[in-house]
C-alpha cells in the first residue's frame, strides 16, 4: 500500500464507504427509534464536509424488506438533502448502464433532469435484498427517484457473472465490483464449482484499481455458510466487506490472495453482542493510479454501548447459598460501574446530536453455574429504567456448557432466542404434510421458498405468486409440447413438467441443506414420503411395549356367543372388569399433551403425533367385513396388536350393566377425531362407506418384518 499525494487532487478518487446503516430499526421505539437516521444523516453530513467524489454503501441501507412509510419518507429526506446540489462531479462514467444497474439506464449525475452533486453507489443486502412480485428492492425505490445508483443484482445464483461499474478521475482508472447479497450456501456452492465470473476491462489493463464490494458472512459460521476470501479473485486490489458489523475498518492483507480487506461494520447496534460494542467508524478512502489511502473518521451520533461478563463462581463475595438480595446487590453495582464507562466514552465522542448525556446500551452476562440460581431480568431492569436504553434486557444469564462426555445436551440459557426460519428447515415441514400424491403440478422446494420469504421477508404475496408461475409454466410447457390424447398423457406430461421443474430449483439452491463436494443434498428427497416421522414411529415402537406389557394375560368373559364375539374382538368396546379379577391396568392419556403415562410401570414416552393415529385408525379400520358383502383387503404387511387399535372403553350408561347403550353424546364423539363407536352396526356402516386401504411399510428392513408405519394410500375396491 503506497502513500497517496493529497496535492494531486486532480488525479485522486476519493470516497467515503459505509455499510449496514439498518435505517428503521427499532423506529417505533421511544428512546432508540432515531438512531439509524441519526447515525446515517451524518454519515452523509461527513460526505459533504470532506467534498468526497462518491459514497459507496455495503448493502443493508435498510433493516426491513418493506420499510415503513415514515422510514422511506426520512430515508429520502436525508439523501434529498445530501445528494442535491449545484455542484459538479468530476467522476467520468465509462461502462454500460443497462448492464451495470437494474433501474436506470444511466448513472443518475449524467440524467439532465436531475442536479446531483454527491452520487451515491449502493448494493443490496441480506434484509433489504429484491423479493416478491417484480423481484424488487426497497432500494430500487430510491434509485428510481435518482438519488443512488443500485448495482450488483444478479438474475440468477447457478451462474454469477460481475461486471465492474467502470468510473475515472483523471489518470486514476476504477473498476467497481458489486455483489449484492446472495444466500451464502448457494453462493459457497457456485464459487466452490467455479461458477463465479469476474469480467475484466481489456483497455488499458493493469492501470485499473480494482475495488469489490459485497454483503455476505466473512466469519465462519458453519462449513458452507461463509465466502473465504481465498473465494475471490486475485486480481482486486481492495474489498469492502460489508454484513459483519464488527468494525475492523483498517485495511488487512491477505497473504494468500495479495489484497486488502476493510470491513467498516455497522453504524448502529443492532444485537447486544461484543462485536457491536466496539466503536463506529467509517471510511474515507482516496485512490491514486493504483495507490490507496484510507482514514477511519469515527461517528459521533452512535450511543454508547458497553457490555461486561461475569462469573458468580469467582465472586469472593457470593456463594450458591447467597441470597437473591446479595447476588441483585452485587450486579447492581456491577451495572453502576458500566455506566460510568458508558458516559466517558460518549463524551470521547465530543457530544453528537443524542444529547449531552444519552441513555447507554448496558449488558451484562452472568454465568450462574455452580449450584446458583437466576431471577427475573426484566424486574433487575426496573432499577435502571430512567438511565439505559434497554431496561428489559440488562441482564442475560447463562449457564457453562457442560464438559462431562456423557452428557449430549449443553444446558439451554434462561432467555433462548428463536431459531430464523432457515434452520427450522421449512422444506422438511412441507415434506411431512405434503407427498407426490397431493402435488402433482407443486414443486415442493419452490413452496417452500415462498413459505421463507412469507415468513422472512414478510412478503404477503410470495406464496400465490409461486401458485400463479407454477401453473403458467406448466401450461406453457403442455402446450408447446405437442398435443394430448388422453388423460393419461397429460398428466405424464405434467409430471416431466414438475420434474424439469424441481430439477431447476436444486440448481438455483432452493431447499439445499448442505454441500458434500460436488454433489448438492436437498432437504427433501424426491419420492414417496412417510405420514410419519421418526419421532412418531418411535413413539408408536414405545407405545406398542407398554401397551404388550400393561395387558392381562386373562381376558374378562363375554356374556355373548363366541361366534359373534371373534367377529368383533378386535372394535367392540371392552366390557368392564369383573369385581373378582384383577382390573387391567389402564392407559391414561392426554390431549393436550403430546404424552402418556402408564399406571402399570410409570413410564413416561412421547404420545404418537395425530398423524400417527390417524395411520392407526386407518389401519384398524382395514381388517373390518362390511354387512353389503364387499371385502376390504388388509395389508399383511401391518398387523397391529389388537391392544393398540381397540379404541378406549365405553362408559356405561345411566342404566348400568355390561352391554348398555352408550349415550348420544358418547356416538357423536367428543371435540376432534375423538368419538367412540361401540357396536358392529355403526363400524360396519363406516367401513362400508371407506375405500380399500393400504399401509406400506417405508421402514422395512428387508426382511419381512415391520419397524413402523409409513404413508398410506387409497385405492378403487375390486
Amino acid at each position: 500500500m503506497a502513500l497517496v499525494d493529497d496535492g494531486d487532487n486532480a488525479n485522486t478518487l476519493s470516497m467515503l464507504v459505509a455499510t449496514d446503516n439498518h435505517l428503521g430499526y427499532l423506529e417505533r421505539d421511544p428512546i432508540r427509534g432515531q438512531d439509524s437516521f441519526l447515525a446515517f444523516t451524518e454519515i452523509m453530513q461527513i460526505a459533504r464536509d470532506r467534498k468526497v467524489d462518491m459514497v459507496l454503501l455495503g448493502g443493508d441501507l435498510f433493516h426491513d424488506n418493506k420499510p415503513s412509510r415514515k422510514c422511506l419518507h426520512q430515508a429520502l429526506t436525508i439523501l434529498r438533502s445530501t445528494c442535491l446540489g449545484p455542484d459538479p462531479v468530476s467522476l467520468e462514467y465509462l461502462s454500460d448502464p443497462h448492464v451495470d444497474f437494474a433501474s436506470n439506464t444511466q448513472v443518475n449525475y449524467e440524467d439532465p433532469n436531475l442536479n446531483i452533486s454527491l452520487p451515491v453507489f449502493t448494493i443490496h443486502g441480506n434484509h433489504d435484498d429484491p423479493s416478491g412480485d417484480g423481484n424488487l428492492s426497497a432500494v430500487d425505490m430510491l434509485a428510481a427517484c435518482g438519488l443512488v445508483n443500485y448495482f450488483g443484482r444478479q438474475p440468477e445464483v447457478e451462474k454469477v457473472r460481475v461486471s465492474p461499474v467502470l468510473l475515472r478521475k483523471g489518470e486514476t482508472r476504477l473498476a467497481l465490483y458489486g455483489l449484492g447479497n446472495i444466500r451464502d450456501e448457494r453462493l459457497h456452492r457456485t464459487m466452490a464449482r467455479g461458477n463465479l465470473s469476474m469480467c475484466q476491462p481489456t483497455e488499458d489493463e493493469g492501470r485499473w484499481f480494482n475495488l469489490m464490494v459485497l454483503h455476505q458472512n466473512r466469519a465462519a459460521h458453519g462449513p458452507k455458510n461463509h465466502i473465504p476470501e481465498h473465494f475471490l479473485s486475485e486480481f482486486l486490489d481492495f474489498v469492502i466487506w460489508g454484513h459483519e458489523h464488527q468494525c475492523l475498518v483498517d485495511p488487512q492483507y491477505n497473504h494468500q490472495r495479495a489484497f486488502y480487506v476493510s470491513q467498516p461494520g455497522s453504524s448502529v447496534a443492532t444485537a447486544l453482542s461484543q462485536g457491536e460494542a466496539t466503536p463506529k467508524h467509517v471510511a474515507v478512502l482516496k485512490i491514486n493510479r493504483r495507490n490507496f489511502k484510507l482514514e477511519k473518521v469515527r461517528l459521533k451520533n452512535v450511543r454508547p454501548f458497553v457490555i461486561d461478563d461475569v462469573v458468580l463462581a469467582t465472586v469472593p463475595t457470593l456463594s450458591p447459598q447467597s441470597t437473591e438480595d446479595e447476588i441483585v446487590d452485587f450486579l447492581k453495582n456491577k451495572v453502576e460501574r458500566m455506566l460510568v464507562i458508558a458516559q466517558q466514552q460518549y463524551h470521547e465522542q465530543r457530544d453528537g446530536a443524542l444529547g449531552p448525556q444519552p441513555k447507554p446500551l448496558v449488558r451484562l452476562r452472568v454465568e450462574y453455574s455452580g449450584g446458583f440460581e437466576s431471577f427475573h431480568p426484566q424486574r433487575f431492569g426496573l432499577l435502571f429504567a430512567d438511565r439505559v436504553a434497554n431496561p428489559r434486557d440488562i441482564i442475560y444469564f447463562f449457564r457453562k456448557q457442560r464438559s462431562s462426555a456423557a452428557s449430549t445436551q449443553a444446558s439451554v440459557p434462561s432467555n433462548p432466542v428463536v431459531a430464523p426460519v432457515d434452520a427450522l428447515h421449512v422444506e422438511s415441514l412441507i415434506g411431512e404434510f405434503l407427498d407426490d400424491s397431493s402435488m402433482r403440478m407443486l414443486v415442493d422446494l419452490e413452496l417452500a421458498e415462498a413459505v421463507r420469504l412469507f415468513v422472512a421477508k414478510g412478503d404477503t404475496d410470495a406464496i400465490v405468486q409461486s401458485l400463479k408461475s407454477t401453473i403458467s409454466d406448466t401450461q406453457r410447457r403442455v402446450l408447446t409440447s405437442g398435443s394430448v390424447g388422453s388423460e393419461e398423457q397429460l398428466e405424464e406430461r405434467i409430471g416431466e413438467t414438475r420434474v424439469a421443474r424441481r430439477r431447476h430449483a436444486v440448481e438455483s439452491g432452493h431447499g439445499v441443506s448442505e454441500t458434500r463436494g460436488e454433489a448438492v443434498v436437498p432437504a427433501v428427497v424426491a419420492g414417496k414420503r412417510a405420514t410419519t416421522t421418526n419421532n412418531d414411529r418411535n413413539a408408536i415402537k414405545a407405545f406398542e411395549r407398554i401397551a404388550a406389557t400393561s395387558t392381562p394375560a386373562t381376558e374378562p368373559e363375554d356374556d355373548r356367543g363366541s361366534e359373534e364375539s371373534d367377529k368383533e374382538d378386535d372394535f367392540r368396546p371392552s366390557p368392564p372388569p369383573s369385581k373378582k379379577k384383577r382390573p387391567r391396568q389402564p392407559i391414561v392419556t392426554s390431549d393436550s399433551e403430546d404424552e402418556f403415562v402408564t399406571t402399570a410401570s410409570g413410564v413416561k414416552i412421547t404420545r404418537p403425533s395425530r398423524n400417527a393415529r390417524t395411520t392407526l385408525a386407518l389401519a384398524s379400520s382395514a381388517s373390518v367385513k362390511s354387512t353389503s358383502g364387499d371385502e376390504i383387503e388388509d395389508s399383511e404387511e401391518c398387523s397391529l396388536p389388537s391392544s393398540i387399535v381397540s379404541p378406549p372403553p365405553a362408559k356405561r350408561g345411566r342404566t348400568g350393566g355390561r352391554g348398555a347403550a352408550p349415550s348420544k353424546r358418547a356416538a357423536r364423539g367428543r371435540g376432534r377425531g375423538r368419538g367412540t363407536v361401540s357396536t358392529q352396526r355403526t363400524v360396519s356402516s363406516l367401513a362400508s362407506q371407506m375405500p380399500a386401504i393400504t399401509i406400506n411399510d417405508d421402514d422395512d428392513d428387508g426382511g419381512g418384518k415391520s419397524r413402523g408405519f409409513g404413508g398410506f394410500s387409497l385405492r378403487k375396491r375390486k
